[in-house]
């Protein structure tokens, strides 16, 4: 529990005071008199009357706990002092800490307070005879003995539960954590002032900013303050680095579609309802009251309510007249204001059905539409629309819908783009796809009206940013820059208290002195919340501390801790060598040609590919405990519904390949069939031969056909390449015919006697496995995550041998 403020007390004297020393709750001198004695000249100028003595302590003890160690016996002191003089003993409450340990640590020698001070080792240093009795200095080892024995009490308390401190890093504006407005308290109010300035601008003119600040500032932090302070207002929409050069538009959309499905506070409606709701409610409240019909004031009354189901029940007449009505109103006021050429007549026709439905395979069937393009309707929910699951219009479809939601927001209020974790487009395998993200980014701000652009960087990335693109891109993302420093340490502890606060716990309750100093002396807000669990640990469940923190390298060259490990790499490699080389010299000369050569080719695959083992790697804690953290909140994200494409997973298995060629020697390509669609597909190749990796998520249309023939034409093509097809299991099964007899020829082999076709629908374990190991390496390129790649790469293939990925690739 989190103590009243308490003052720390001892007198010495008998029967009255003659000495007293005070400390307030952090350990700090407060108080220090003596009553004037013959020949005391060392203390002249701490000499004070009695009378002027307990004035003063009346005032220092009010309304505060008094500790100090046999209690009763300063309590007498004092009564008898203010007797003495005459005055009136104000109120006071006593704690002991004789008792205190008495209570807690039953059975010792003694409870004397030097005794206790060094057996429990309150202090580094230790309690000093020669200095004892000499008030200051027993009330200083009084609140060191106090600070610990409360500490110890606590641990008893919240030893059975997690710590608060586990989780260090906010992963997306949607989620809730204790949030210290005091801090980049400034900064906020300058997004604010330029969210402000857009939605007075009469033109509707989009906007950028640029959050800069070093890894674990609070860059995402402040991205979910924004959230919880605007989502009833304004629609905020979180996109992450893009993973493949040629759907970058399309991945910027899925990643809007899956933030508008995410609901408002503890409202009914999610972000694309209240959207809809207040631009339509613009829309009809331009119609003159005289025109107004019966139905249109009936609608006006549901949309002022913000209670869409006041327009009836699901597959009513009355309802469904509303929702035409609706549909009417709004094509008619786009065509009078915008073109109706390409998508956005049905665009918009997807997104008003979308939140029509209640029932939910209707509203999937239209989520599926507005994600993918697949046309599978469960009833006439997509009536009048079309396909557009065609490659060469994802781009085109996205870039018209991401324009229809800006327009819209200018009956409402602007939106909030922004761009996160972006750090590993500056790897050089990324280039391709930084050059045109800075492109699309350049589209958005042309097409795209009413909108807040947040682009968070580093700053070594904010200025490579400025290297790599012109002023046309730069100036429209850097209209406003805002520099995250390091908050100052009264700060950092003060957020240590927020996540305290639920367990009704404050850090100088749990922490000493010593541990604030080092946790707040960290670089930044991550680092110091690392290390405020590690001490958590330690002062509660008595898990030693770690010796020391590894280093990350810095400036591309290796730290010692990274050049040990390649040290035990390369040992175990020559160990590895001097085995096989054994088998050479001792392979029977006749008849042993096949032998020899296999072990020939297995020593230049040694050489070529280095044993990848970590032994006592010192992150193995701390990627242990990230794996169960970021398993745990990855399957509670996964279960639920989630917009899932082909390309997205194509590139995360790219970026993961990308990454363990760190660790292992491999190629990796794509196979093509002229100009024939196939699934998206990415080839692995190693000295254990070739394999293609193949993802089709679409749920049926004529597309799915085409792709399953094509992939067994590919499959006779490539007799050497084994071929994996993969299927999330949220897609549901293939419920064409000809389709489902396509995918039994491909599950069938080819017929040569081999078995080099592999169908696998993807359980949620496997979905989690990938997004884990995705998760992983996206955090550590974007230094969300202090492991070098390798040693983390190489404790995945230690601690999760089992995760799909790793048998993939390793």
């Amino acid at each position: 529990m989190v103590s009243r403020e308490f003052v720390v007390l001892d007198t010495e004297g008998t029967p009255t005071l003659r000495e007293v020393a005070v400390f307030n709750h952090r350990g700090q001198l407060l108080y220090e008199a003596r009553t004037p004695q013959e020949g005391d000249y060392y203390a002249a100028d701490l000499a004070r009357s009695l009378p002027e003595i307990l004035r003063q302590l009346s005032s220092l003890m009010a309304g505060k706990i008094i500790v100090a160690h046999h209690a009763d016996h300063d309590r007498q002191i004092l009564l008898n002092s203010y007797a003495e003089v005459g005055l009136a003993a104000p109120e006071m409450q006593f704690e002991c800490t004789y008792n205190l340990a008495r209570s807690l640590h039953f059975g010792l020698e003694s409870y004397n307070l030097g005794y206790l001070c060094d057996v429990l080792e309150v202090s580094p240093e230790p309690f000093s005879r020669d200095q004892a009795h000499q008030a200051a200095y027993d009330a200083r080892y009084t609140y060191y003995l106090y600070r610990t024995l409360k500490r110890s009490q606590l641990a008893k308390t919240l030893a059975a539960g997690p710590s608060p401190f586990s989780s260090s890093r906010v992963d997306t504006p949607f989620q809730h954590f204790a949030d210290d407005q005091a801090v980049y308290k400034d900064e906020y109010q300058r997004l604010k002032s330029v969210l402000r300035s857009i939605s007075l601008d009469p033109n509707r003119q989009s906007k950028g900013a640029v959050i800069i600040g070093e890894p674990g500032t609070g860059k995402t932090h402040l991205m979910m303050r924004l959230a919880q302070d605007v989502l009833k207002q304004n629609r905020l929409l979180f996109i992450r680095q893009p993973t493949q050069e040629s759907t970058i538009l399309f991945h910027t959309y899925s990643r809007i579609l899956e933030s508008l499905v995410e609901p408002v506070g503890d409202d009914q409606h999610n972000q694309l309802d209240l959207l809809l709701i207040r631009s339509i409610r613009s829309i009809f409240a331009e119609i003159p009251e005289e025109k107004q019909t019966v139905g249109d004031r009936e609608i006006l009354e549901a949309l002022d309510a913000e209670d869409l189901s006041s327009l009836g029940r699901e597959d009513t007449g009355a309802r469904r007249q509303r929702w035409e009505r609706i549909e009417s109103r709004l094509l008619t006021w786009w065509a009078d204001r915008y073109s109706v050429s390409g998508y956005s007549r049905q665009i918009l026709q997807g997104i008003l059905r979308f939140c029509r439905y209640t029932d939910p395979s209707r509203r999937e069937s239209c989520r599926r539409w507005l994600s993918s393009g697949e046309l599978v309707p469960v009833d006439k929910e997509l009536e009048g629309l079309s396909a557009w699951d065609s490659e060469l219009l994802r781009e085109e479809f996205s870039l018209q819908a991401i324009k229809i939601l800006g327009e819209l927001s200018c009956l409402d209020q602007p939106l909030i783009i922004v761009f996160d974790q972006l750090e590993g487009l500056w790897l050089e395998d990324n280039r391709p796809i930084l050059l045109r993200f800075g492109e699309v980014v350049k589209e958005l701000f042309t097409h795209v009206p009413n909108s807040l652009f947040i682009l968070t960087l580093f700053p070594d990335r904010w200025q490579k940013f400025q290297q790599d693109f012109d002023g046309s891109i730069v100036g429209r993302v850097a209209q406003h820059t805002v520099y995250l420093q390091r908050p100052t340490a009264d700060q950092l502890e003060e957020i240590l208290n927020l996540r305290l606060q639920p367990l009704n716990v404050g850090a100088l309750d749990l922490f000493t002195a010593e541990d604030l100093t080092e946790i707040t002396q960290q670089r930044s807000i991550r680092t110091s919340l690392n290390c405020a669990n590690e001490f958590y640990a330690y002062r509660v469940q008595g898990v030693p501390l770690p010796t020391s923190s590894p280093l990350l390298p810095t400036g591309g060259n290796l730290d010692t801790s990274a050049m040990a490990n390649r040290l035990i790499r390369l040992e175990q490699q020559v160990q590895h060598l001097q085995t096989l080389i054994q088998k050479l010299l001792t392979s029977p000369v006749e008849g042993s040609s096949a032998v020899s050569q296999e072990v020939r080719v297995e020593v230049i695959e040694a050489i070529a590919q280095p044993v990848s083992v970590v032994s006592n790697s010192p992150y193995a804690p701390e990627f242990h405990h990230y794996c169960s953290y970021q398993r745990q909140t990855l399957q509670e994200r996964w279960s639920g519904s989630r917009i899932i494409n082909d390309s997205d997973d194509l590139g995360k298995l790219r970026q993961i390949c990308q990454a363990f060629k760190q660790i292992k020697t491999l190629e990796i390509s794509t196979l093509r069939l002229g100009r024939r669609v196939v699934p998206d597909n990415l080839v692995i190749r190693d000295q254990y031969g070739e394999r293609c990796l193949a993802f089709l998520h679409l749920s049926n249309g004529n597309s799915i056909l085409a792709r399953l023939t094509n992939l067994n034409q590919m499959v006779l093509s490539h007799p050497k390449t084994t071929f994996i097809l993969m299927r999330d299991r949220t897609v549901g099964n293939i419920r064409s015919p000809k389709a489902s007899q396509t995918l039994e020829a491909f599950c069938n082999g080819t017929g040569d006697g081999r078995k080099r076709t592999h169908y696998q629908v993807l359980s949620l374990e496997q979905r989690v496995d990938l997004e884990l190991v995705h998760q992983l390496v996206s955090d550590i390129n974007n230094r969300d995550l202090e492991i070098p790649m390798p040693d983390a790469l190489n404790l995945l293939v230690q601690q999760e041998p089992q995760n799909w990925i790793v048998k993939l690739v390793v």
